[in-house]
């Protein structure tokens, strides 16, 4: 199904699947998040947002667009995005609105072989919530299947273990279990010298008993890719196991340098 793959826009499903992600069946949340904000804290970065990100086939059949309908509407109620349905350039022009956990709005694509639909919405938690739901159907061997990409982003670490068996239970109620990412992301004032930043990096994985794999510098951009033996879940790189990877840049724009540390990868654009 390389194809539905290749049209869902969350990217890193494709990522995960090349890599070959690996998960102990003894998965423990709690000590893979717990890991992640202890690394993070070793920073001393100021917290901007936790981004959670969620993926899973949720059953083998094609939807149309009706049944896709009703399909939102039960994890729209999962989900608990409560409010008004509004058209998708109000919800934006509404965003940093206070009011905005009362609005949610939808968008739809569709083709011939693919039907998406994407909900966007905040919780009563103020976690901002999207929730793609992909249904395809392969013209040449008759295989269909329909996922869910939900994506999570709170403001806050509290809470966090409890975020994450919430939306897995969604898709308990399907008979899934997703594969997860998780990304913490934080800044610091100014711009931060080389030798800054790479004993920002240091201390967080000496933290966390993490070991650099490989990495990537230049003169704005900081990424390194390690593993620590405290997260029981990797992918391979080559031949080697990782499952960190933090990454620093300068934005002058704020003049602010970001950090990301995310596990088993950094999914979101940096």
């Amino acid at each position: 199904m390389n194809r539905l793959k290749t049209a869902l826009s969350i990217g890193f499903i494709i990522i995960l699947s090349v890599l070959n992600y690996v998960s102990a069946d003894n998965f423990n949340t709690s000590i893979k998040e717990n890991t992640l904000i202890k690394a993070f804290n070793e920073t001393d970065a100021e917290l901007l947002e936790i981004d959670m990100n969620f993926t899973a086939k949720i059953n083998d059949t094609y939807l149309d667009l009706d049944n896709l309908k009703k399909l939102s509407e039960k994890i729209i109620n999962k989900l608990n995005i409560d409010g008004l349905k509004v058209d998708k350039n109000l919800f934006q022009e509404m965003y940093n609105n206070d009011n905005i956990a009362n609005y949610y709005c939808e968008d739809i694509s569709q083709s011939n072989d693919l039907i998406q639909l994407t909900i966007w919405g905040k919780d009563k938690y103020k976690r901002t919530i999207t929730a793609i739901i992909s249904s395809y159907k392969d013209p040449y061997d008759g295989n269909s299947e329909t996922d869910l990409v939900i994506d999570v982003v709170q403001e806050y670490t509290k809470g966090l273990k409890k975020t994450i068996d919430e939306i897995s239970n969604v898709y308990s109620s399907f008979n899934a279990r997703p594969e997860i990412t998780t990304c913490i992301i934080g800044t610091f004032n100014g711009k931060l010298k080389e030798d800054e930043k790479i004993k920002k990096v240091s201390k967080a994985l000496y933290s966390i008993n993490g070991r650099k794999v490989e990495g990537f510098f230049n003169d704005s951009l900081i990424s390194i890719s390690a593993y620590s033996p405290a997260i029981d879940e990797f992918i391979y790189t080559g031949s080697n196991k990782m499952n960190i990877n933090i990454a620093l840049r300068y934005n002058e724009y704020e003049d602010k340098t970001y950090i990301w540390i995310g596990t088993p990868i950094i999914t979101i654009g940096y």
